[in-house]
């Protein structure tokens, strides 16, 4: 069996660590760009992994970025490949991993991030919540209805990742209003609120200024 040259590693208390193996300048055999992500690098990066699946589904080529510390990726949808850039002190890494195989390597960690936020305090309550949001009608008429299913459930995905991480935030406002029975339909009106302005954010600039 071939080695993979993207490899992800997740831990128990929410932290992982990110492989890329590549060739280097002039063939000069296979380096490796490696660094430990904190529980909020893995949250962004994975992340960024469910905003490239909308972004394919909505036909979407704009390139975008994601910056962590002392990496970066630039997603180029255009040339089916990612661009990882390394800095540790003075020094640089540059290398590119095609999108496919980066988006296959990140649909387990994906799962795992959903797992563990599902199983957080909140996490069963917001999956309720979340899954009764509707995509906006600006939204829904631009897609077609396989499509519209899976934009809707990748934006619920992201939505409980989020609303997860902010529950768990000491003071968090939505975790009040959560564990308190009264508040329930302010909470339910917080969530449907919060996945809305995130279903909105996909449209044209112009259409969501306008809703």
């Amino acid at each position: 069996m071939a080695s993979k040259i993207f490899v992800m590693e997740t831990r128990e208390n929410g932290t992982g660590r990110l492989s890329l193996s590549f060739r280097g300048e002039r063939g000069s055999g296979i380096s490796r760009i490696a660094c430990d992500l904190t529980q909020d690098d893995l949250l962004q990066l994975v992340l960024f992994a469910e905003a490239n699946g909308l972004r394919d589904t909505l036909g979407d080529t704009g390139r975008s970025e994601l910056l962590l510390n002392g990496l970066v990726l630039d997603d180029d949808p255009t040339r089916g490949e990612i661009t990882v850039l390394r800095k540790t002190g003075f020094s640089e890494q540059t290398a590119r991993v095609g999108r496919d195989v980066f988006q296959a390597e990140m649909a387990g960690v994906v799962d795992i991030c959903l797992a563990r936020a599902e199983e957080s305090k909140h996490g069963e309550r917001l999956k309720e919540l979340i899954a009764a949001c509707p995509l906006p009608e600006q939204l829904q008429d631009r897609l077609a209805p396989d499509e519209a299913d899976a934009v809707r459930h990748r934006l619920h995905e992201i939505a409980l990742l989020l609303l997860a991480a902010n529950t768990m935030e000491r003071g968090s406002p939505l975790a009040r209003l959560l564990r308190r029975k009264k508040d329930q339909t302010e909470a339910e009106r917080e969530v449907a609120g919060f996945v809305r302005s995130l279903a909105l954010g996909l449209l044209p600039r112009t259409e969501s200024a306008q809703a």
